[in-house]
């Protein structure tokens, strides 16, 4: 195979990633409205449907996304929010709100179990990313120096960096604790969140977070999501203030919304980028 062959292959591979980012959420999407017209209700967040009919749907969606998510590559800030969002979404998918609740409606023996499958899924994840940081490291293909070439950059990259230390603490605490793994689900959704706030920020045309212009002659389309997805975050303790059962739904059906708008401005963008060889004229 040619080295060109190579290079079609691999732009063919990222475009059906964003692809996939755009399709995945539709998987929950489906059978969540499939759920609300045969039961004639809709939970209160879409972690409600853990333990139900969409289960299954539920932690696929959001497994795959933080893969995705990991596997996918841009800039250095964007590259690092990314990982970060992937692997907060699979904590979001693996440890549901409200366990406490679900916990105290089961027995001894089946608290036990679901207690014991959570704290099994948490150490697999931490396994498996330290052994991928590793393996990032030894190829050399990420370094930490990528992250600070401007005083933003740096002051972004770090304060991400602090909140996955204190969230990697949050998890050894509750997993050791065994009781029912709170502040967990509400901090890994918070930071996944933040985390594609950076990225998408990485797109604004600032020469301070992104050395190359990746706003593809429209960094407002970009600021306009990031202001969005703030409030998307100070409306859910308004509509939860104001005693709306379905708060938190909502909001987490309104991030996804901009997140997957982000990943059509992207696949519109890079769908047609040239590869090296194209530049050239070959």
């Amino acid at each position: 195979m040619s080295s060109a062959d190579e290079i079609l292959y691999g732009r063919d591979t990222l475009r059906y990633v964003r692809l996939a980012l755009l399709v995945v959420p539709l998987l929950l999407m489906v059978a969540i409205v499939i759920y609300g017209l045969l039961n004639g209700k809709v939970e209160d967040s879409i972690s409600s449907y853990y333990l139900g009919p969409s289960r299954d749907l539920f932690v696929a969606m959001l497994v795959s996304t933080g893969v995705l998510l990991v596997v996918y590559k841009g800039a250095p800030l964007e590259d690092y929010s990314l990982n970060l969002a992937g692997f907060y979404a699979i904590f979001v998918a693996l440890v549901p709100t409200r366990l406490g609740q679900t916990l105290s409606s089961l027995t001894s023996s089946a608290q036990i179990q679901l207690i014991r499958s959570v704290q099994i899924s948490i150490v697999a994840v931490l396994v498996v990313s330290a052994v991928f940081v590793w393996l990032e490291w030894k190829t050399k293909k990420w370094t930490p120096r990528a992250l600070h070439t401007s005083k933003l950059s740096t002051i972004l990259s770090l304060s991400s960096t602090v909140a996955l230390v204190a969230f990697i603490g949050l998890l050894f605490w509750r997993s050791i604790e065994g009781t029912d793994f709170a502040g967990v689900h509400y901090a890994a959704a918070l930071l996944l969140i933040l985390s594609m706030g950076v990225a998408i920020a990485s797109h604004l045309g600032r020469e301070d977070l992104c050395e190359v212009d990746t706003s593809g002659g429209r960094p407002i389309h970009y600021a306009v999501l990031l202001i969005l997805m703030a409030l998307g975050i100070i409306g859910w303790f308004v509509l939860n203030a104001l005693g709306i059962a379905q708060a938190l739904f909502i909001v987490e059906w309104y991030e996804i919304g901009l997140f997957s708008y982000f990943w059509y401005l992207e696949s519109r963008r890079l769908w047609e980028a040239p590869t090296p060889r194209e530049k050239l004229g070959d």
